[in-house]
């Protein structure tokens, strides 16, 4: 009776009923499924990471980090300290201090996947840094546009990194010289969501523009730009098999109306299916086999979500 009360209300929101929820204690805004699948791990409002076995819904691991840490993958987080300075990378599952890097700025943060490096944005100093994870040492400092980096991200290889930035333009630097390789000037608003395919032969972006790109990773020209989704694009995954895309909404008015998320067939270029979520769709995440989708929205859990199914 409980459930069909709770589907009655969802029903009467317009919104949809996740294949499966985990509950948090706080709203996390960002998700990531570890890499056999097996957990989903949040970073959540409260100042908590909280890791959930996916089977059974279960809380499994709880901790407490410091105010202004981000979660950079499901087992690896970066605890910035503004007044210091600093920043202290952490493996997650070994509860394990990776680097202390001196110098960073405050500001959006990636690593790549391989761990080799980490890349900081600032604002004020209109940069992108560049630094050796295993040393601590900075590798380069990068010339960036005004405002700071709407969007941050490595390529599979670790070999290029892109800040797609607030005053609306996209830079491409080489992460072994340092060289700008590409420089695209004319996008209509920021790119808030960014991701390399899994085999790194296109990178997408989604942002203001309610609009997909799709570009070549090779020559950075642009490929096809997909229409649809019908609202600003606040976050974007690709799935592991490169066959699907998920873009989660954002309501530009207020972060708590529903939005929408919408699941593409890449090949198409067409929404295959779409989900009402309750609030602006911070990150989504898709599981190693691509068969979930990971969605925080504002609530106090994390929605798993059937990338076949109904409406």
């Amino acid at each position: 009776m409980r459930r069909y009360c709770l589907l009655a209300a969802v029903g009467a929101l317009g919104l949809s009923a996740a294949d499966r929820t985990l509950s948090s204690a706080a709203p996390p805004s960002a998700v990531y499924f570890s890499a056999d699948g097996k957990t989903v791990s949040g970073q959540c409002d409260d100042s908590h990471i909280r890791t959930w076995d996916v089977a059974s819904g279960k809380l499994v691991n709880d901790i407490e980090v410091p105010w202004r840490s981000t979660l950079l993958s499901a087992d690896l987080y970066a605890q910035r300290d503004r007044s210091a300075g600093t920043l202290r990378v952490w493996d997650l599952s070994a509860q394990r201090q990776l680097q202390l890097i001196n110098g960073a700025p405050a500001g959006a943060t990636a690593a790549s996947s391989d761990r080799r490096l980490i890349a900081t944005a600032s604002a004020d100093e209109r940069s992108i840094r560049v630094w050796n994870l295993a040393t601590g040492e900075q590798r380069h400092s990068l010339p960036d546009g005004v405002g700071g980096a709407a969007s941050l991200v490595f390529s599979p290889d670790g070999e290029t990194v892109v800040s797609a930035n607030y005053d609306n333009d996209i830079r491409v630097w080489k992460t072994s010289s340092g060289e700008l390789v590409r420089r695209v000037e004319d996008m209509t608003g920021a790119m808030f969501a960014a991701e390399f395919t899994p085999d790194g032969k296109h990178l997408i972006m989604g942002g203001l523009d309610e609009t997909v790109y799709i570009w070549d990773a090779k020559t950075f020209q642009l490929l096809r730009k997909l229409k649809g989704h019908g609202e600003t694009i606040a976050s974007l995954a690709i799935s592991p098999d490169g066959r699907t895309l998920v873009t989660g909404g954002f309501d530009v008015f207020t972060e708590k109306n529903p939005v929408k998320v919408a699941i593409w067939d890449l090949a198409s270029g067409t929404i295959t299916r779409t989900i009402r979520a309750p609030h602006v769709a911070a990150s989504v995440a898709f599981s190693p086999d691509s068969q979930w989708i990971a969605l925080a929205a504002g609530e106090k859990a994390v929605e798993l979500w059937k990338v076949k199914g109904g409406e």
